[in-house]
């Protein structure tokens, strides 16, 4: 379909015709994004903040002043990964001649909060961070917008107090949004609460109720739903912050999303059709980013604070992966994302399924990946076949590395993964094909998508086990059933690309979301 017919010029901006500039217009608005100034507040945690951080680099290099807000627990983080010398003055910096602040606010949470604790992320954010958000508001002079991840619902209530126009950005996929937003009818449905826990242990009867209601997705089961609904209490903590944001989301002037239309087709158009605010689909950001010279990023020369716009890792990454797959071929990529953890024995058993797949691989294992409560040694659950592989040169073990630069190597052949999004966004620019494990959130929905409907990817059993892992690595890299996800995978490179192109449906979203919401504002 044709993004920009059928009665409005993009589906997924929800919008007739009569409200978007014509293209000519938008492209002499540099100099009207010079008076902008646009709040950003991320969510504190490395996939979320990624993305935005990529969407105030668009909106900068359009010329537009940007404010970026750390909560003090990831700013704290920062200090720690990155050391004082590199993160000290970062406060205030300067790219391109446009100005880019970070400013820091505080949510009453202690490092010692594990990052993969996420109910008391969310809710120390919501309990604690209004009014010091507020303040921040009152000091910035003349801010345009606020542009906030949907988790942070303070940030757009404070800008309505304080009269300013206000956005939300979704950082996860559309169908994960689809599928917060049907917490409500799982509650009057009598889905959740849970009755028992045992129905998340009977044969997966229950996990597999079938949700043919859900709009834009009739495929789903309870089991892909976004997995914060898998509870049996009334009160849990992540299902009422849920229903919180889907509310403050509702209400907001705009819903940015990261990822291309033509992917998510059926259910952005199901989102248009039932949330208020208008939808625009922007991504893949990254990708988008690389397609705009106005964009670049800076450079070391125009960085004066040591940490550059881009640098938000909490983890160091290893330089010796691009090096070590220079000497590769079919290579098996795992990684399970920034903030998902695994028992030990799910541990073992990847180690046992990659050891045994025949394939070499590359396994980017974070030091706090393993929930260790038994607090085992490392070597009691990495079993001899697999250190033998890692030592014989056909693997390799690290702590992180530069994901995006991984996915797009030659050599690599399959990613092993958690189904994150920005990781799925990067498998789809680099037109390579999954192999899913989903952990928590929204993954179990990305996953379902994978398997269902864009059919670049297939899915590991919940119950890790080292045969079906080595069996399904083998499958999909030789196989009939990995040659059908590869063409896949290719026709999705193919189709971001296009969307990211200039004149694309990402990148002509981005510039009416420029003139809608911000340029409206300054003029």
């Amino acid at each position: 379909m044709d993004t920009t017919q059928a009665g409005r010029q993009n589906p997924s901006t929800h919008r007739s015709p009569s409200h978007s500039p014509p293209l000519q217009q938008v492209a002499v608005m540099g100099s009207e994004a010079a008076r902008a100034h646009v709040v950003v507040v991320p969510y504190p945690a490395q996939g979320h903040v990624a993305p935005l951080l990529q969407l105030a680099r668009l909106l900068h290099g359009r010329g537009a002043h940007v404010t970026l807000v750390h909560t003090r627990f990831y700013y704290a983080r920062l200090l720690r990964a990155k050391g004082e010398a590199a993160v000290h003055g970062s406060a205030s910096a300067s790219c391109d001649g446009f100005r880019f602040r970070v400013e820091v606010i505080d949510d009453g949470l202690s490092l010692s909060v594990p990052q993969h604790d996420v109910a008391a992320l969310v809710d120390a954010v919501r309990r604690n961070c209004l009014d010091p958000f507020r303040a921040l508001l009152r000091r910035l002079q003349q801010v345009t917008c606020v542009v906030a991840d949907v988790v942070m619902t303070f940030a757009p209530a404070a800008a309505r107090e304080a009269g300013i126009p206000e956005a939300q950005f979704f950082t996860a996929s559309a169908c994960g949004l689809i599928g917060y937003s049907q917490y409500d009818q799982l509650i009057k449905r009598g889905l959740v609460p849970i009755k028992d826990a045992s129905c998340l242990t009977n044969g997966g009867e229950y996990l597999d109720t079938p949700l043919d209601w859900v709009p834009g997705m009739p495929h789903m089961r309870f089991r892909d739903m976004p997995a914060f609904c898998r509870t049996t209490d009334p009160d849990d903590v992540m299902v009422a912050v849920t229903l919180e944001q889907m509310r403050s989301a509702a209400g907001s002037s705009a819903i940015i999303l990261n990822t291309l239309y033509e992917l998510e087709k059926d259910v952005v158009d199901a989102l248009a059709a039932s949330f208020v605010p208008p939808i625009y689909t922007v991504g893949p950001l990254a990708q988008l980013l690389a397609s705009s010279s106005s964009s670049a990023p800076c450079t070391d020369e125009d960085n004066t604070t040591g940490l550059g716009p881009i640098d938000i890792s909490i983890w160091e990454e290893d330089t010796r992966c691009l090096s070590w797959l220079d000497g590769k071929k079919s290579v098996v990529y795992v990684n399970f994302g920034s903030v998902a953890v695994m028992t030990s024995s799910q541990t073992r058993e990847f180690a046992l399924g990659l050891a045994a797949c025949g394939f070499p691989f590359l396994w980017v294992k974070r030091p706090d990946v393993v929930d260790n409560n038994a607090g085992e040694e490392v070597a009691h659950y990495l079993p001899h076949a697999f250190n033998d592989a890692v030592a014989k040169g056909n693997g390799l073990v690290v702590p992180w590395c530069a994901q995006a630069a991984v996915l797009r190597h030659a050599a690599v052949g399959l990613f092993v993964t958690h189904c994150g999004w920005n990781s799925l966004l990067e498998a789809a620019v680099a037109g390579l094909p999954v192999l899913g494990w989903p952990v928590f959130a929204e993954q179990t929905t990305n996953c379902r998508q994978v398997c269902e409907v864009w059919g670049n990817g297939a899915e590991l059993p919940d119950q890790v086990e080292s045969a079906a892992v080595a069996r399904m690595v083998r499958e999909m890299m030789e196989g009939e059933l990995g040659r059908e996800k590869r063409e896949k995978a290719a026709e999705w490179k193919a189709k971001a690309e296009a969307a990211t192109g200039k004149d694309g449906s990402s990148w002509r979203n981005v510039e009416r979301l420029l003139q809608d919401l911000l340029f409206a504002t300054t003029k």
